[in-house]
């Protein structure tokens, strides 16, 4: 592998990293970004850590305040356009997935994992764990969009969750909502493996609605 090779799979490597912590909650709105303490903790040097926040910087994930990127925060009208948008993809993308179903394009692993994510999401509620909560939940829509066979929706759905993660990680601390949305998840979970498009679509879009309310209400 040549230098460039390996410095644009270094550049890679942090910034997934980092975009990872965006998903899990461990970043809130207006949270510094230190380029320094990220490059030691990564053990790196600062130039993929520059070249990573440089690359969120651009996709509107992080702000630039004097010396250093801080998260990028949504007012209250912009979360509200964003779970919209959200709930429309998501509605789109798992009509797509039960039509992939249907047609018999996923692979068996799917449903093991999908039902898995579902299972793991319910446990972390049950334990009062937000973290491994929001963590399985992004990767339970995740494997939907993914499955949907449609990259742009993919990409647009990786741009989307990041920016609501940093603002909505609040929502699974409303425990009855947790419970319910657990709940949700799992009558998505079998419209897809159903191969039911009009239900799957349904119940996607009333479950990211029924978040966006939550958030008006925090």
């Amino acid at each position: 592998m040549s230098r460039s090779e390996s410095a644009v799979g270094t550049t890679r490597s942090v910034y997934d990293v980092i975009w990872s912590r965006f998903l899990d909650g461990s970043y809130t709105s207006g949270e510094r970004l230190r380029e320094a303490a990220l490059a030691e903790e990564l053990g790196v040097s600062r130039t993929p850590v520059r070249e990573a926040l440089g690359r969120m910087l651009a996709e509107g994930l992080v702000s630039p305040v004097a010396r250093g990127v801080v998260v990028a925060g949504l007012d209250h009208d912009a979360m509200r356009r964003l779970f919209e948008f959200r709930r429309d993809l998501e509605g789109f993308s798992a009509a797509l997935t039960a039509d992939r179903v249907r047609a018999g394009l996923i692979a068996p692993v799917w449903f093991k994992d999908l039902d898995q994510a579902a299972d793991d999401f319910a446990d972390a509620v049950n334990r009062g764990d937000s973290a491994a909560a929001t963590t399985s939940n992004m990767l339970f829509h995740g494997l939907i969009v993914e499955a949907s066979g449609n990259e742009f929706l993919a990409d647009a759905h990786r741009r989307a969750i990041a920016r609501l993660a940093v603002s909505t990680a609040l929502n699974l601390e409303h425990t009855e909502w947790a419970l319910e949305a657990g709940r949700q998840h799992d009558l998505i979970a079998k419209a897809l493996t159903d191969g039911d498009a009009e239900t799957a679509r349904e119940l996607a879009e009333a479950h990211i609605h029924g978040a966006s309310r939550v958030f008006d209400g925090l």
